[in-house]
């Protein structure tokens, strides 16, 4: 800029002919570099108010990048408040349930306390039932008699009659252990009553009752071989037949049903041995020929 300056200046300092004299050129020049100046500061001043602006402009955006920092922070500050807020609130019926679960775990252990006292005292009870009537039993039994020197007394019919009504009566009310002792009592104080047959009919009846059937077989063999003539010894003889079967011998099995057919050809229980060895697949012996008469 000084350049052009200086040389304007000089050419208005020229006398009047130099300023003449100048050509054409010259003042084509000169008016190029006014028109260039003119271009410059009107840039310049262009230049100038879009600074200005963008000025306006970066302060405005600073603001706004201010106001939304703070709106952030005071956005921030409202979320955290509300989640701590209703965190709090989801954290109480949470707590509250946690206590619940705990006095429900208390309750659970007094109630298995108490379930298992309930159970020993019943045990107790138990025990004590069981005692009472062991006690029962053993009163209830009939005392044995007192020994002597010269062998056991006598022993009235009517102490005979009394414990086999015992005996009975235990057997048909399922007191079947107490029977069965019963029945060993009477046929042991009195062998010579004409009822021991019975008795001892009667235990083999409740062994096979109770599936003891290797002891059934030794009753009624008792019945067979103390009282052979008895009204039942064929009785004694189908039930220990049936007491084999039932245990799986079937051999010996047959083989009392045919000494009861043998021994008691015309009994009812000689007709019911037939039939059982026949279901059996085994065949009845043949009935003994009759003798001629001479």
């Amino acid at each position: 800029m000084r350049p052009i300056r200086f040389f304007v200046i000089a050419t208005l300092l020229l006398p009047g002919g130099a300023l003449f004299a100048a050509s054409k050129e010259q003042m084509e020049m000169q008016r190029d570099i006014a028109q260039l100046q003119s271009q410059v500061q009107q840039l310049q001043s262009t230049f100038d108010k879009q600074m200005a602006t963008i000025q306006t402009l970066v302060s405005q955006a600073l603001d706004s990048a201010k106001q939304a920092n703070t709106n952030v922070s005071v956005l921030s500050a409202g979320v955290t408040t509300t989640l701590e807020r209703e965190l709090s609130r989801s954290l109480t019926p949470v707590a509250g349930l946690a206590a619940k679960v705990d006095n429900t775990n208390n309750d659970a252990a007094d109630l298995r306390n108490q379930v298992t006292d309930l159970n020993t005292s019943m045990n107790k009870v138990l025990q004590t039932l069981a005692d009472m009537n062991n006690m029962i039993k053993v009163l209830s039994a009939p005392p044995a008699p007192p020994p002597a020197a010269t062998g056991p007394p006598p022993v009235s019919q009517n102490s005979a009659e009394a414990m086999f009504n015992n005996a009975t009566r235990d057997q048909n009310g399922g007191n079947l252990d107490l029977a069965i002792q019963e029945w060993a009592d009477f046929i042991k104080f009195h062998p010579d009553d004409p009822n021991c047959a019975s008795a001892q009919y009667n235990i083999g009846e409740i062994h096979y009752t109770q599936a003891k059937l290797d002891l059934a077989v030794q009753d009624f063999d008792a019945v067979i071989e103390r009282y052979p003539d008895n009204k039942l010894t064929p009785d004694a003889y189908f039930m220990k037949a049936m007491a084999l079967k039932k245990d799986g011998k079937a051999v010996p099995a047959k083989t009392t049903f045919r000494a009861l057919i043998t021994k008691f050809p015309k009994s009812s229980k000689a007709e019911e041995a037939r039939e059982m060895l026949s279901s059996m697949g085994g065949a009845a012996p043949a009935p003994a020929a009759k003798k001629k008469a001479h």
